[in-house]
């Protein structure tokens, strides 16, 4: 006769052990979420700051591209807010005058730039001592003159080309009988940028750049903090000052303080980010 199989005898978990792996579990749990909860703050946080430093860079670059091309009395208007300039977009040289309009003959340029801007907020021209006359308001009474009128100038100028260019004079009105054949010549807008309220993000700020021969209103970066603004930089030594100077040729430059803020709070912060970017631009403004 077998014996009946006898198996050993197992010992459970007892009610204490039970609640030590409990609470072992439940540390290690919090443990893990603290963490998750950590690293996806510091996500959002590095995200905020990126997208805010983007924005100030993509403002400073367009800002300053526009700022250095700027020649004598180029800042037409300053407040701490916003500033008015004249910036040159299309270059040449006088050829002759004829019909109350001045032929200039221009450079080899972008072709897109100047047909895309073909009503200029108004010209100016270099007088023989070197000075900028400005004629504004300005209009393109023909933008494809005859190059006869230059190659007939004393002495001929030859109107350049080149790939996608081809030679062009255009007639620019009103004239000004002192414009001797050869001067400088280049067509401006009048641009303001601001910081104004903003029209993609509500309750926040923008940064618009307006033409004002156009009325053509763009905003390129938005947000930014309350605090970014212009200041001016005056006299040789470039002293900034938040305020504009009575005399506007008196400024040889600006300081872009540009404090460019994230869309939303990151997680875990009550407030946007902010990212500044503080940038000189020198140009030549005398009178």
């Amino acid at each position: 006769m077998s014996r009946p199989l006898v198996l050993p005898r197992t010992r459970g978990f007892v009610l204490a052990e039970l609640l030590v792996a409990l609470v072992i579990a439940a540390i290690i749990g919090v443990a893990l979420t603290q963490l998750v909860i950590s690293q996806s703050r510091f996500a959002a946080l590095q995200g905020g700051i990126i997208q805010a430093r983007g924005g100030a860079r993509a403002a400073l670059n367009v800002m300053a591209m526009d700022f250095r091309m700027l020649s004598d009395s180029g800042l037409v208007a300053a407040a701490h807010d916003s500033v008015t300039v004249r910036v040159p977009y299309t270059f040449g040289v006088a050829c002759a005058q004829t019909a109350g309009t001045t032929i200039v003959s221009l450079l080899p340029t972008d072709a897109a730039t100047y047909n895309s801007d073909t009503l200029p907020s108004g010209y100016a021209w270099r007088d023989t001592t070197g000075k900028f006359v400005f004629e504004q308001p300005a209009t393109v009474a023909n933008s494809n003159a005859p190059l006869t009128w230059c190659t007939g100038a004393t002495p001929p100028i030859t109107t350049l080309s080149a790939t996608g260019w081809p030679a062009r004079a255009v007639a620019v009105s009103p004239n000004d009988i002192r414009t001797t054949s050869g001067a400088v010549v280049y067509l401006y807008h009048l641009v303001r940028y601001a910081f104004a309220p903003s029209g993609q993000l509500p309750g926040r700020i923008g940064l618009w750049r307006t033409v004002l021969s156009t009325g053509r209103r763009d905003e390129l970066v938005a947000p930014f903090d309350t605090s970014a603004s212009f200041r001016f930089l005056v006299g040789s030594r470039l002293t900034p000052r938040k305020t504009p100077p009575a005399v506007l040729d008196s400024v040889r430059g600006l300081r872009l303080v540009l404090v460019a803020a994230s869309e939303q709070a990151p997680e875990g912060r009550t407030k946007p980010e902010t990212f500044t970017i503080t940038a000189n631009v020198v140009f030549q403004n005398h009178p």
